[in-house]
């Protein structure tokens, strides 16, 4: 049994990706008899599962930050300085929690957990979503005892920028949540019109926008968004600019627990992000409740879709060639249908079973190997 820390600002103040795994790694963990405790910022925060501490701590948000005039474009910086923030309220408590393991989701937070490491004891592994990279992490990281990271994408990037490449752990799914199941009747199809699916954030790099130009392009079918954010009103009003209004559904943000059902009422599932996607847990748990996928060939993407047996792959940007490839599975129905069939098994790779085993295995050979950095010996 070991005592985990793990800790992330916004698991208890946001969701998304990154949190949704930090959450379910907890409980996945404490299933396993260790001794879990999430902490992040004071703010709403889920119910947590059984055997997971919650502990929550002030913070400065990084908005106010940015109205400081010199750190109105600095993003990186005001992201820095608001997890800075909460450390100070924090630190106490990774110093003397007792921890073998403090588990970090962001480089912002390695100035806090290398200085409990060393003042309390505790291994730090980082781990590894994006590209959240600032002056000065690239000193701090070399000194980390272990690294993850969430695809081959994203650990070749991080290897890029701190000359050590991490264990690649993919993110987790619950496949007992995640399953083909009896479709949402509220999204039966108008007419027995084709039904599009977009799970989400609404972010710029999302490229929600390029999903509603192709249908434009797509005729008789229809686009339901699931997902709030910055752009949903950009994105509302370009559909009413091109005609779609009565094509395009925005359901905004949803409990995940609906979301299978919401799978299964669709045809095919788009992912058309550009930028800053190094994994896309979405198509993985589409895929798992049996329902294709087209994505953009970026990122994280070409890793979670097994191209041509659970879907396609399409330039980013490109409304033309997603119209093009969503009219193909459109129009060949028993392609799609092998597709769906093959899906579910394809997605039980990412499993939590699966990915717990591999990040235990990093935890252990951290605890048990006198390490100051990943491949470097004490």
């Amino acid at each position: 049994m070991m005592r985990i820390a793990l800790y992330n600002l916004t698991t208890t103040t946001k969701y998304g990706g990154v949190e949704s795994f930090v959450w379910d790694l907890g409980r996945e963990l404490a299933r396993r008899g260790h001794a879990v405790t999430i902490i992040g910022g004071v703010g709403k925060r889920r119910e947590p599962a059984p055997g997971v501490r919650v502990l929550t701590f002030p913070f400065i948000d990084r908005y106010r930050f940015q109205a400081l005039p010199l750190l109105r474009r600095a993003y990186a910086e005001a992201k820095l300085l608001e997890r800075l923030s909460l450390a100070v309220a924090a630190l106490p408590e990774l110093i003397r929690g007792g921890y073998d393991i403090i588990h970090i989701q962001k480089p912002y937070d390695l100035g806090p957990a290398l200085l409990a490491r060393r003042l309390g004891g505790a291994r730090v592994v980082l781990g590894c979503h994006g590209e959240d990279f600032y002056p000065g992490d690239t000193w701090l990281a070399r000194h980390v005892d272990a690294a993850v990271s969430c695809s081959r994408f994203n650990a070749r990037t991080v290897a890029a920028r701190y000359g050590f490449e991490p264990t690649v752990v993919f993110n987790g799914i619950d496949t007992s949540l995640f399953r083909p199941v009896a479709p949402d009747p509220a999204l039966a199809h108008s007419n027995g019109a084709p039904l599009l699916l977009w799970v989400g954030r609404l972010q710029p790099w999302k490229g929600v926008d390029v999903a509603i130009r192709a249908l434009c392009r797509i005729p008789r079918a229809h686009l339901v968004i699931v997902g709030d954010g910055e752009t949903r009103a950009d994105l509302e009003r370009l559909t009413r600019e091109l005609g779609l209004a009565d094509r395009v559904r925005f359901l905004g943000a949803l409990p995940r627990e609906r979301l299978p059902a919401i799978y299964a009422a669709a045809d095919l599932l788009l992912a058309t992000s550009f930028a800053s996607e190094t994994f896309g847990i979405g198509l993985v748990e589409a895929q798992a409740c049996g329902l294709p996928v087209i994505a953009s060939r970026f990122g994280g993407f070409p890793e979670v879709v097994d191209e041509g047996r659970t879907g396609l792959l399409v330039p980013p940007r490109d409304p033309a060639a997603l119209a093009v490839a969503v009219r193909a599975l459109l129009d060949d129905p028993a392609r799609r249908r092998a597709m769906a069939d093959a899906a579910p098994l394809w997605a039980a790779q990412f499993s939590w079973d699966a990915v717990v085993d591999r990040i235990e295995a990093v935890y252990r050979a951290t605890r048990e190997q006198r390490i100051m950095g990943p491949g470097m010996t004490r």
